[in-house]
């Protein structure tokens, strides 16, 4: 399941729950349960489409996921595992051969400003060498980027859990060599 961003009035986090689209970023899908790999390269490689009426083109796809790590740390817990397994089994898919794939690391807004963008780009940093290291996902095909606590993901309260999260979406198609 997911909601198009031209159906702005609320974002479905899986399993069940709704949020505002007050308190939801630009995010499509976002993941609480591990996702079918299919159901990923799907979401990132397949087409897209904003909304009929503006006659956009295809644009990659987005979804964020639960990533959860030990408080002020990098390490990511092993309940998030088979979160990032599903991410690794689709980047190997044929699909995904000659794509890229942003990581961006969120924070909450616990702390200063800059020393909670340095650790969201940490954990963008600490999920892509999971991905390389487990799945044999080459290097060049992630790309990192720490948003900190600039976009949360409940508006509302900057300060809650549910903002330290971590996004992906794909690029447009790039040829890796």
């Amino acid at each position: 399941m997911k909601l198009t961003t031209m159906m702005k009035t609320c974002l479905l986090i899986f399993p069940f729950v709704i949020v505002p689209a007050a308190v939801a970023d630009e995010v499509d899908t976002v993941f609480v349960n591990p996702p079918d790999p299919q159901q990923l390269v799907t979401l990132l490689f397949g087409p897209r489409y904003r909304s009929a009426a503006s006659n956009a083109a295809d644009v990659p796809g987005r979804f964020g996921m639960m990533i959860n790590f030990e408080y002020d740390s990098v390490k990511i817990v092993p309940q998030s595992l088979p979160m990032l397994d599903a991410v690794g089994e689709a980047l190997q898919s044929e699909q995904a051969k000659n794509e890229v794939l942003v990581i961006e690391g969120h924070a909450d807004a616990s702390g200063p400003a800059a020393y909670n963008l340095r650790l969201s780009e940490r954990r963008a940093e600490a999920i892509k060498r999971y991905l390389v290291g487990t799945f044999d996902v080459p290097d060049k095909m992630l790309i990192t980027l720490g948003e900190g606590e600039a976009v949360p993901h409940n508006r509302r309260d900057p300060y809650d859990a549910i903002n330290r999260r971590v996004v992906f979406r794909s690029t447009d198609s790039i040829v890796i060599d």
